[in-house]
Protein backbone atom coordinates (compact mmCIF):
# COMPACT_ATOMS: atom_id res chain seq x y z
CA UNK A 1 0.00 0.00 0.00
CA UNK A 2 1.28 3.48 -0.91
CA UNK A 3 2.03 5.91 1.91
CA UNK A 4 0.34 8.72 -0.06
CA UNK A 5 -2.16 8.14 -2.87
CA UNK A 6 -3.94 10.69 -5.03
CA UNK A 7 -6.87 9.66 -7.21
CA UNK A 8 -8.44 12.02 -9.76
CA UNK A 9 -7.60 15.05 -7.63
CA UNK A 10 -8.82 18.40 -8.91
CA UNK A 11 -9.33 21.98 -7.76
CA UNK A 12 -11.59 24.47 -9.51
CA UNK A 13 -11.78 28.15 -8.54
CA UNK A 14 -14.18 30.48 -10.35
CA UNK A 15 -14.65 27.92 -13.14
CA UNK A 16 -10.89 27.70 -13.66
CA UNK A 17 -9.25 24.30 -13.14
CA UNK A 18 -6.14 24.97 -11.06
CA UNK A 19 -5.56 21.23 -10.58
CA UNK A 20 -7.02 18.40 -12.66
CA UNK A 21 -6.79 14.63 -13.16
CA UNK A 22 -3.95 14.13 -10.66
CA UNK A 23 -3.10 10.51 -9.93
CA UNK A 24 0.02 9.48 -8.04
CA UNK A 25 1.36 6.96 -5.55
CA UNK A 26 4.15 7.93 -3.14
CA UNK A 27 5.92 5.20 -1.25
CA UNK A 28 6.99 5.38 2.37
CA UNK A 29 10.65 6.22 2.96
CA UNK A 30 10.97 7.76 -0.50
CA UNK A 31 12.23 11.18 -1.57
CA UNK A 32 9.63 12.26 -4.08
CA UNK A 33 10.06 15.51 -5.98
CA UNK A 34 7.44 17.59 -7.75
CA UNK A 35 9.32 19.48 -10.44
CA UNK A 36 7.90 22.26 -12.54
CA UNK A 37 8.03 25.95 -13.34
CA UNK A 38 6.52 28.59 -11.07
CA UNK A 39 2.74 28.54 -11.41
CA UNK A 40 2.58 24.93 -12.57
CA UNK A 41 0.62 23.82 -9.50
CA UNK A 42 3.34 22.28 -7.31
CA UNK A 43 2.47 24.22 -4.15
CA UNK A 44 -1.26 23.62 -4.61
CA UNK A 45 -0.61 19.88 -4.82
CA UNK A 46 1.38 20.02 -1.57
CA UNK A 47 -1.45 21.95 0.10
CA UNK A 48 -3.96 19.40 -1.16
CA UNK A 49 -1.91 16.50 0.19
CA UNK A 50 -1.65 18.26 3.56
CA UNK A 51 -5.40 18.89 3.71
CA UNK A 52 -4.94 22.66 3.62
CA UNK A 53 -7.37 23.10 0.71
CA UNK A 54 -10.50 21.28 -0.37
CA UNK A 55 -10.26 19.30 -3.59
CA UNK A 56 -12.29 16.84 -5.61
CA UNK A 57 -11.17 13.24 -5.91
CA UNK A 58 -9.45 11.55 -2.98
CA UNK A 59 -6.14 11.71 -1.13
CA UNK A 60 -5.09 9.08 1.38
CA UNK A 61 -2.11 9.25 3.71
CA UNK A 62 -1.05 6.15 5.61
CA UNK A 63 -4.30 4.48 4.58
CA UNK A 64 -6.56 7.28 5.89
CA UNK A 65 -8.56 9.74 3.83
CA UNK A 66 -7.32 13.33 4.09
CA UNK A 67 -10.09 15.75 5.08
CA UNK A 68 -9.36 19.43 5.85
CA UNK A 69 -11.79 19.42 8.79
CA UNK A 70 -10.24 16.37 10.46
CA UNK A 71 -6.86 15.70 12.17
CA UNK A 72 -4.09 14.86 9.73
CA UNK A 73 -3.33 11.11 9.52
CA UNK A 74 0.38 11.47 10.43
CA UNK A 75 2.70 14.01 12.03
CA UNK A 76 4.37 16.13 9.37
CA UNK A 77 7.15 18.69 9.23
CA UNK A 78 6.21 21.43 6.78
CA UNK A 79 7.80 24.31 4.89
CA UNK A 80 5.26 25.79 2.47
CA UNK A 81 6.05 28.92 0.48
CA UNK A 82 7.85 31.19 2.99
CA UNK A 83 9.18 30.15 6.42
CA UNK A 84 6.80 30.97 9.28
CA UNK A 85 9.13 32.74 11.67
CA UNK A 86 8.70 35.09 14.60
CA UNK A 87 10.91 38.00 13.59
CA UNK A 88 11.51 39.26 17.14
CA UNK A 89 12.79 35.84 18.28
CA UNK A 90 16.22 34.34 17.83
CA UNK A 91 16.66 31.17 15.78
CA UNK A 92 16.87 29.13 18.98
CA UNK A 93 13.69 30.70 20.37
CA UNK A 94 11.81 29.93 17.16
CA UNK A 95 12.75 26.24 17.34
CA UNK A 96 12.17 26.08 21.09
CA UNK A 97 8.63 27.37 20.58
CA UNK A 98 7.90 24.41 18.29
CA UNK A 99 9.61 22.00 20.67
CA UNK A 100 7.24 23.05 23.45
CA UNK A 101 4.38 21.64 21.37
CA UNK A 102 5.97 18.18 21.31
CA UNK A 103 7.46 16.68 24.46
CA UNK A 104 9.46 14.18 22.38
CA UNK A 105 11.68 16.93 20.94
CA UNK A 106 14.91 17.30 22.87
CA UNK A 107 17.07 20.42 23.21
CA UNK A 108 19.93 18.43 21.68
CA UNK A 109 18.00 18.19 18.42
CA UNK A 110 17.52 21.96 18.31
CA UNK A 111 21.22 22.52 18.90
CA UNK A 112 22.14 19.93 16.25
CA UNK A 113 20.05 21.62 13.55
CA UNK A 114 21.28 25.10 14.46
CA UNK A 115 24.88 23.89 14.33
CA UNK A 116 24.33 21.99 11.08
CA UNK A 117 22.90 25.01 9.29
CA UNK A 118 25.52 27.39 10.78
CA UNK A 119 22.86 29.34 12.65
CA UNK A 120 24.36 28.81 16.10
CA UNK A 121 26.94 31.48 15.23
CA UNK A 122 24.25 34.09 15.84
CA UNK A 123 22.82 33.12 19.25
CA UNK A 124 21.44 36.56 20.16
CA UNK A 125 20.54 37.90 16.73
CA UNK A 126 16.84 38.35 16.05
CA UNK A 127 15.45 36.68 12.96
CA UNK A 128 14.40 40.05 11.49
CA UNK A 129 18.11 40.75 10.90
CA UNK A 130 18.74 37.41 9.16
CA UNK A 131 19.53 37.20 5.46
CA UNK A 132 17.02 35.42 3.19
CA UNK A 133 19.30 32.36 3.13
CA UNK A 134 19.49 32.23 6.92
CA UNK A 135 15.71 32.49 7.19
CA UNK A 136 15.34 29.70 4.65
CA UNK A 137 17.69 27.43 6.60
CA UNK A 138 15.76 28.13 9.80
CA UNK A 139 12.49 27.29 8.01
CA UNK A 140 13.98 23.98 6.87
CA UNK A 141 15.18 23.31 10.43
CA UNK A 142 11.61 23.91 11.65
CA UNK A 143 10.31 21.32 9.21
CA UNK A 144 12.93 18.75 10.22
CA UNK A 145 12.54 19.31 13.96
CA UNK A 146 10.96 16.24 15.51
CA UNK A 147 11.91 13.96 12.60
CA UNK A 148 8.27 13.36 11.76
CA UNK A 149 7.26 10.55 9.36
CA UNK A 150 6.44 13.00 6.55
CA UNK A 151 8.55 16.03 5.62
CA UNK A 152 7.09 18.45 3.06
CA UNK A 153 9.40 21.10 1.61
CA UNK A 154 8.36 23.76 -0.89
CA UNK A 155 11.29 25.15 -2.92
CA UNK A 156 13.82 24.46 -0.13
CA UNK A 157 16.83 25.62 -2.17
CA UNK A 158 15.49 29.17 -2.56
CA UNK A 159 18.12 31.72 -1.41
CA UNK A 160 20.62 28.97 -0.49
CA UNK A 161 24.22 29.00 -1.72
CA UNK A 162 25.79 25.89 -3.21
CA UNK A 163 27.46 24.85 0.05
CA UNK A 164 24.17 25.07 1.93
CA UNK A 165 22.38 23.09 -0.79
CA UNK A 166 25.05 20.37 -0.59
CA UNK A 167 24.56 20.17 3.19
CA UNK A 168 20.79 20.00 2.76
CA UNK A 169 21.13 17.13 0.27
CA UNK A 170 23.31 15.24 2.74
CA UNK A 171 20.86 15.79 5.60
CA UNK A 172 17.84 14.72 3.54
CA UNK A 173 19.58 11.45 2.66
CA UNK A 174 20.50 10.95 6.33
CA UNK A 175 16.93 11.46 7.48
CA UNK A 176 15.58 9.23 4.73
CA UNK A 177 17.96 6.52 5.95
CA UNK A 178 16.35 6.98 9.37
CA UNK A 179 12.94 6.18 7.86
CA UNK A 180 11.45 9.56 6.96
CA UNK A 181 9.45 10.22 3.79
CA UNK A 182 10.14 13.42 1.85
CA UNK A 183 7.86 15.27 -0.53
CA UNK A 184 9.65 18.19 -2.17
CA UNK A 185 8.40 20.78 -4.67
CA UNK A 186 11.18 22.44 -6.64
CA UNK A 187 12.14 23.94 -9.98
CA UNK A 188 15.83 23.14 -9.31
CA UNK A 189 16.63 20.23 -11.64
CA UNK A 190 20.17 19.83 -10.26
CA UNK A 191 18.75 19.43 -6.76
CA UNK A 192 16.25 16.86 -8.06
CA UNK A 193 19.06 14.80 -9.56
CA UNK A 194 20.86 14.73 -6.21
CA UNK A 195 17.96 13.77 -3.94
CA UNK A 196 15.02 12.20 -5.78
CA UNK A 197 14.17 8.52 -5.55
CA UNK A 198 11.00 9.33 -7.51
CA UNK A 199 10.38 12.28 -9.82
CA UNK A 200 6.99 13.73 -10.68
CA UNK A 201 6.76 16.39 -13.39
CA UNK A 202 4.05 19.00 -12.85
CA UNK A 203 2.70 21.02 -15.78
CA UNK A 204 -0.43 23.15 -16.00
CA UNK A 205 -2.04 21.78 -12.87
CA UNK A 206 -1.47 18.08 -13.34
CA UNK A 207 1.26 15.47 -13.06
CA UNK A 208 2.56 15.07 -16.59
CA UNK A 209 4.84 12.07 -16.03
CA UNK A 210 6.81 10.24 -13.37
CA UNK A 211 10.09 8.37 -13.26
Amino acid sequence: MSFIELKQVGKVVKKRALLHDINACIEQNSITTLEGINGSGKTLILKAILGLIKVTGSITVNGKLVKPEEPYPVKAGILIENPSLIEEFTAYQNLLLLAKLDSNIQIEEINYLLDYFDLSRFPKQKVKKFSLGMKQKLGIAQALLGKYPLIVLDEPTNALDQESIAKLVKLIHKYQHDGLTFLIATHDSNFVEQVATKELSVQEGTINYEK
